[in-house]
């Protein structure tokens, strides 16, 4: 069994995951012990999720008509899997994680993708997360 616990409202931008947890899953996360099969039915839920919004974001689109459209469909599903992967490593585990894995991947139209996405969409999620620090 997986404890997932509920953060408190306390810490900066929890209040923020609490409400798009909400809005994903339709409820307040619990601090309930779910199965692992259960984890990660959530994890593939979120990532698919993510996976739309990265689709649907301005700077995916852009980043489509600068480099052209991948070849065929499953092109495009694998570069918006990619990147909904990355997104969630960055909102998990921080931006250098997220950027080695894209890195890994050699594919110089992904690394582009990911900066325009995670500055034009996910910035504030990941400020409000602790993952980037800004300078001011």
């Amino acid at each position: 069994m997986i404890n997932i616990p509920t953060p408190r409202p306390s810490k900066p931008g929890v209040e923020k995951f609490i409400k798009r947890y909400e809005s994903i899953y339709g409820e307040k996360p619990s601090p309930e012990i779910i199965s692992r099969e259960e984890a990660k039915e959530r994890i593939k839920f979120t990532l698919e999720r993510l996976k739309e919004e990265i689709e649907k974001s301005p700077a995916f689109e852009e980043e489509i008509k600068i480099h052209g459209a991948p070849s065929s469909a499953s092109d495009l599903s694998d570069v918006s899997n990619t990147l909904a992967q990355a997104v969630q490593i960055a909102l998990d585990e921080g931006v250098d994680k997220a950027l080695n894995f894209i890195l890994a991947t050699g594919n110089p139209f992904l690394v582009d993708m990911f900066h325009d996405v995670i500055i034009e969409h996910f910035l504030e999620a990941l400020v409000n997360l602790g993952k980037i620090k800004l300078i001011t």
